[in-house]
């Protein structure tokens, strides 16, 4: 296996492993962890719905590489796409933040 493709996939499993409490909802509103806006922090009910969407979009995102992965068969030592598994990486990493965002703008709206 490729150390780029073992690299990546340890950071999933620890920004799966981040998403967890909150998708349980047991972090409190701080300015450390989480989604952290002006929006988010002044109110305690939209931090935990934006918190938990994030988390769920974060788990389901980080399980989505794995499965493309798999699929694509990125772990292969003699699979030479290390592009590819960089880019699938962003793409999972950046998806739940931009759904979160959008999640955001919705609940502003209410």
């Amino acid at each position: 296996m490729d150390s780029t493709f073992i690299s990546l996939c340890f950071g999933h499993l620890i920004l799966m492993a981040i998403a967890l409490p909150l998708v349980m909802q047991k972090i409190k509103p701080n300015h450390l962890y989480g989604v952290r806006t002006a929006f988010t922090l002044s109110n305690k009910t939209v931090w935990y719905q934006a918190n938990r969407f994030w988390g769920i979009a974060m788990i389901a995102s980080g399980l989505a590489f794995f499965l493309l992965s798999a699929l694509l068969g990125n772990w292969r030592a003699d699979a030479d796409e290390q592009h590819v598994s960089i880019a699938l990486f962003l793409v999972t990493v950046l998806l739940p933040a931009v759904l979160t965002m959008g999640k955001l703008r919705c609940l502003k709206k209410e």
